[in-house]
């Protein structure tokens, strides 16, 4: 069952990942654009997705479609592809076209639930939200 919220953070997540857990989705012009001209804004969405345990970009498109549109160097596209995973642990990801990511999507989202479900069963209470700051 899909639900639409609006998210102050983020374009995906469920019910049970709310507090934790978080994915941005660009197309490739808008992830080209968001680490060109617009990157001191992006990387203050990179600051409030921190707040989550759990986060990635998925990019509806291929690295080479992202080299091609935004103009820019690809060891400059490389390095902040690198720059997003190393420094703030949130992985890009690249789904060759819009179908493939939102079933990339649902895919992460999913088997982040099982992780959290697979913690509280282990612990034998409600689960407990490490990094997320309320």
């Amino acid at each position: 069952m899909l639900e639409r919220w609006t998210l102050e953070t983020g374009d995906y997540t469920t019910p049970m990942l709310q507090p934790i857990a978080v994915i941005e989705r660009k197309s490739v012009s808008d992830f080209a654009s968001s680490i060109t001209r617009d990157r001191e804004r992006f990387d203050d969405e990179i600051r409030r997705m921190l707040a989550y345990r759990w986060r990635a970009i998925v990019v509806e498109g291929d690295l080479s479609e992202v080299y091609r549109v935004s103009g820019a160097h690809p060891h400059s596209i490389l390095g902040s592809c690198a720059s997003f995973f190393a420094r703030s642990d949130c992985p890009v990801l690249f789904a060759v076209n819009p179908h493939g990511a939102g079933r990339l999507i649902c895919g992460i989202l999913r088997r982040w639930e099982e992780r959290v479900a697979a913690e509280t069963e282990a612990a034998g209470s409600a689960p407990t939200f490490a990094g997320r700051s309320t």
